[in-house]
C-alpha cells in the first residue's frame, strides 16, 4: 500500500510540474498575439485591430501545423522512451524535424505567393487591406520559424525538460512585448512593426531551446534518417487533433468575422477582436493543460501502467473544471476591465458590443477545458481517430450550422452564444467516447 501511495504522490507531483510549466509555455505563445493587439489597439486604433483579426486565422493555421508535427512526433517519442526504445525515439525526432522543415517551406511559399486572394477571402476590405497585408506578408514569410519552434518545445517537454520549454516560450513572448512597444510607438511602424517584433519571438525561443543539447541525459540527437511515409502518417494522425484545435480557432475567427461584418460592420469585428484575443489566452491555458499531462499519459501507456494513466486523467479533469470556473468568473463579473484594455479610443459603440458578447461567450469556457482534456488524453494514448473526431466536432462540423442558425434567429446574441452550444454538444460526445476508451483499459 505504501508503494502504491508513493507512486500516486509522485504522479501528482509530476502532473503539477509538467502542467504548470506547459501552461506557462503556452502563455508565452499567446503573449505575442495579446501584445500585438494591445499595442496596435493603443497605437493604431480600432481599424488596426480589425486588420489584425483578419490575419489571425492564418496564424492559427501555421501554429496548428507546428503543433501537429510537434505533438504527434513527441507523443510517439515519449511512448518509445517509456518502452526504453531509445534508437527508435531518436529516429522519430529526426523524422519529425525533417517533415516539419519540408511542410513549413511549402506553406510559406504558397501563402506568400497568394497573399491577396487569401486576404480578400479572410474579409479584408478597403478599410483594412493595406494594414492587414503589412502584417500578413512578414508573418507568412517567417512562419517556418514558428513551426520549428513548436516542434522543439514539444520534444523538450517529452525529453524530461519541461522547465526549459517553459523558459524558451516565455522568453520569446517577453522579447516580443518589448519590441512591440519600440516598433509601434517610438518608431511608428504600425502593423509592420508588430509583425517584425513577433518574428523575434520564435527566434529567441529556439535559441533558448538549444540549451537542451548541453544536457548529458538528453535523447535528441541530429542524425541523417530516411523519410518513411508510414511514420509521417502516424505522426500526423496523432498530432492532427492538435492541428484541429488551432485550426478550429482559425475557422471560428474567420466565420465570426464574416458574420459580424454582414450583421454590423468593421466595428463589430473590432469588438470581436477583444473577445478573440482573450480567447487565444484561454485556449493557450487549456492547450498547456493538455500538452502538460500528455507526456505522463504517453509514458504510462508505454509502461502498461493503466492505474496511473487513469490517475493522470482524473487530475487533468479536476484541473480543467477549476480553471474553467475561474475564467468564466472573470468574464462574467469583470467584462468592463477586459474591454478597457483594448479601447484606448473610448469607442462607445465597440465597447457596448464587446460588453454584451464577453459574458455570453465566456459561458462556453465552462466546457472547453474538459473537451480539451479528453482530446489530448485520447491522442496521448494513441487513439488518434477518436481524438480527431472530437476536435473536428468542436472546430468545424458543429460550428458552421450552429453559428448560421443562431445568427439568423437571434442576431448578435446568437453569435455570442454559438460557442457555448458547440462546446456543450461536443462535451456530450466526449463523455461517450471517454467512457468507451476507459472500458478498454485493464
Amino acid at each position: 500500500m505504501v508503494g502504491l501511495s508513493n507512486q500516486a504522490s509522485r504522479t501528482r507531483k509530476q502532473f503539477m510540474q509538467y502542467v504548470s510549466l506547459a501552461m506557462l509555455s503556452m502563455m508565452g505563445q499567446s503573449l505575442f498575439i495579446f501584445a500585438d493587439t494591445f499595442f496596435i489597439a493603443n497605437g493604431v486604433g480600432s481599424r488596426g485591430i480589425a486588420a489584425l483579426n483578419i490575419v489571425l486565422p492564418m496564424v492559427n493555421v501555421f501554429n496548428g501545423i507546428g503543433w501537429m508535427f510537434g505533438i504527434g512526433g513527441a507523443t510517439l517519442f515519449a511512448i518509445a522512451l517509456g518502452k526504453k526504445q531509445f534508437a527508435d525515439a531518436n529516429r522519430l525526432f529526426n523524422m519529425t524535424f525533417m517533415f516539419t522543415i519540408s511542410a513549413a517551406i511549402a506553406f510559406a511559399a504558397m501563402t506568400s505567393l497568394f497573399s491577396e486572394p487569401i486576404l480578400r477571402f479572410l474579409g479584408a476590405n478597403e478599410g483594412t487591406y493595406s494594414l492587414a497585408k503589412s502584417y500578413y506578408d512578414i508573418l507568412m514569410f517567417f512562419s517556418p520559424l514558428f513551426m520549428v519552434n513548436f516542434v522543439f518545445i514539444s520534444f523538450l517537454r517529452n525529453d524530461n525538460n519541461p522547465r526549459l520549454a517553459m523558459i524558451a516560450m516565455l522568453t520569446g513572448g517577453l522579447v516580443n512585448i518589448v519590441l512591440d512597444y519600440i516598433f509601434i510607438f517610438p518608431l511608428q511602424m504600425e502593423l509592420k512593426g508588430a509583425a517584425i517584433a513577433t518574428v523575434f519571438s520564435p527566434i529567441t525561443s529556439i535559441l533558448v531551446a538549444t540549451l537542451h543539447w548541453h544536457r548529458i541525459d538528453h535523447h535528441l540527437h541530429f542524425n541523417k534518417v530516411s523519410m518513411q511515409i508510414k511514420k509521417l502518417k502516424d505522426i500526423v494522425s496523432l498530432g492532427f487533433s492538435s492541428f484541429f484545435n488551432e485550426f478550429s480557432s482559425a475557422v471560428v475567427m474567420f466565420l465570426f468575422n464574416i458574420v459580424l461584418l454582414r450583421l454590423v460592420g468593421n466595428i463589430a469585428v473590432s469588438a470581436y477582436a477583444i473577445i478573440a484575443n482573450i480567447n487565444i489566452i484561454v485556449i493557450a491555458l487549456f492547450t498547456g493543460l493538455g500538452q502538460g499531462f500528455q507526456p505522463l499519459a504517453s509514458k504510462f501507456l508505454g509502461q502498461g501502467n493503466s492505474k496511473e494513466l487513469k490517475h493522470v486523467l482524473k487530475l487533468a479533469l479536476i484541473a480543467a473544471v477549476f480553471l474553467s470556473l475561474i475564467i468564466f468568473g472573470i468574464g462574467f463579473f469583470f467584462p468592463d476591465g477586459l474591454v478597457a484594455i483594448f479601447n484606448s479610443e473610448q469607442n462607445q459603440e465597440m465597447a457596448l458590443i464587446a460588453l454584451q458578447g464577453i459574458p455570453l461567450y465566456f459561458m462556453s469556457f465552462l466546457f472547453t477545458g474538459m473537451n480539451f482534456v479528453v482530446i489530448y488524453y485520447l491522442a496521448a494514448i494513441n487513439q488518434a481517430r477518436s481524438s480527431l473526431i472530437l476536435s473536428a466536432l468542436r472546430g468545424f462540423i458543429l460550428i458552421i450550422p450552429v453559428l448560421l442558425v443562431m445568427a439568423l434567429w437571434f442576431d448578435l446574441i446568437g453569435v455570442w452564444l454559438t460557442m457555448m452550444i458547440v462546446e456543450v454538444m461536443t462535451f456530450i460526445f466526449a463523455l461517450y467516447i471517454l467512457r468507451k476508451s476507459l472500458s478498454r483499459l485493464a
